[in-house]
């Protein structure tokens, strides 16, 4: 499961967050270990962690205006006020020049690394899957920036859930700077500045739903750890997975939810949730390995009664809004044939 943006993290940026300015981005202690490991010091959590009180705080009060509310004062749009369909026909008429998606993004990527190498530790250690996330947002939103109630609503739900992630609002302004910057690089010297403005408010009116929808969910936690009861393999390559949340966790039979194991860390994979919920508070839900090595494999091999797991808020739909996408014929697909 990635994020905003990709982001595992998130993704994507915007995947990734709204600012609280860029301090959260600042102030990282970073330690590197060897050429890929970089983690996140115990300060830069705890300051996250007050942003998050805070924002928490302001909204009992009643005294901080929501995201989208702030969209005109800030430059990110309200669905009220985004003119998706002539910011589409302009990005649609310049897309050539940045595809496809997957190079695009890889260049993205590379300068959001390069810029700021502690947001690589959002990440699973193989990028391939969150290219394809971000590759398919990117399709979401140029084929439905005519509906911005429904891209404002998906990514609201994507935003509650993204927080499971590690992603906050400082995220999303080191996001759309990789971005202005791989556009630039791939739009040469055919790119305007009206095309990029237009990715811009495309992108901030993603980002601003995304923030609505974390700071909606900041009363119940990103996560939830639980302890396996009970795993069994009725088939060689399928395991029945049974757990216990340590908090409530109020869901239906039927939703999925997104599952972290501590084997494959900062990758996450939906799964449908086939248990009814009863007075245990347990979670069942159904596994299929796929030999690539990922989520699956170490949920079915490598897991037994007693370890824990993460799971991420249940919702309907594996990709709320998003998986469908997978099947459509987006900006991308259809001027690159794919």
């Amino acid at each position: 499961m990635t994020g905003p943006f990709g982001l595992s993290g998130p993704v994507p940026y915007w995947p990734a967050g709204q600012p609280e300015t860029g301090s959260a981005l600042g102030s990282s202690s970073v330690c590197t270990t060897g050429a890929a490991a970089i983690s996140v010091g115990h300060d830069y959590y705890a300051l996250l962690a007050r942003h998050d009180a805070s924002r928490l705080r302001r909204r009992i009060l009643g005294g901080a205006p929501s995201a989208t509310a702030a969209a005109a004062g800030a430059g990110f749009p309200s669905a009220a006020l985004h003119d998706g369909v002539a910011d589409r026909e302009v990005i649609l008429a310049h897309v050539g020049l940045v595809l496809p998606f997957d190079a695009l993004i890889e260049d993205l990527y590379d300068v959001m690394f390069e810029r700021h190498p502690y947001l690589r530790a959002l990440f699973p250690e193989s990028m391939a899957f969150q290219r394809t996330h971000l590759a398919r947002m990117f399709d979401y939103l140029v084929d439905r920036l005519d509906r911005p109630e429904e891209i404002a609503a998906t990514f609201a739900r994507l935003g509650r859930d993204h927080r499971k992630l590690g992603v906050r609002p400082a995220h999303y302004q080191a996001f759309e700077d990789a971005l202005c910057e791989a556009l630039r690089r791939r739009g040469g010297v055919r790119w305007t500045a009206a095309a990029e403005d237009a990715w811009l408010r495309m992108l901030r009116f993603a980002v601003a739903a995304m923030v609505d929808g974390a700071d909606a969910a900041l009363t119940e936690p990103p996560y939830w750890s639980a302890t396996v009861v009970d795993h069994r393999l009725p088939l060689p390559d399928t395991a029945v997975i049974r757990v216990r949340p340590h908090e409530p966790y109020a869901y239906a039979a039927g939703q999925f939810a997104a599952v972290e194991s501590p084997l494959v860390e900062q990758a996450w994979r939906a799964y449908r949730l086939v248990s009814t919920p009863g007075p245990d508070g347990e979670v069942e839900f159904h596994v299929r390995a796929t030999g690539a090595g990922g989520v699956n494999d170490a949920l079915v091999f490598r897991t037994g009664v007693g370890d824990v797991v993460r799971l991420g808020p249940p919702r309907v739909g594996s990709e709320p809004g998003i998986g469908q996408v997978a099947g459509d014929r987006g900006a991308g697909a259809s001027m690159a044939g794919r």
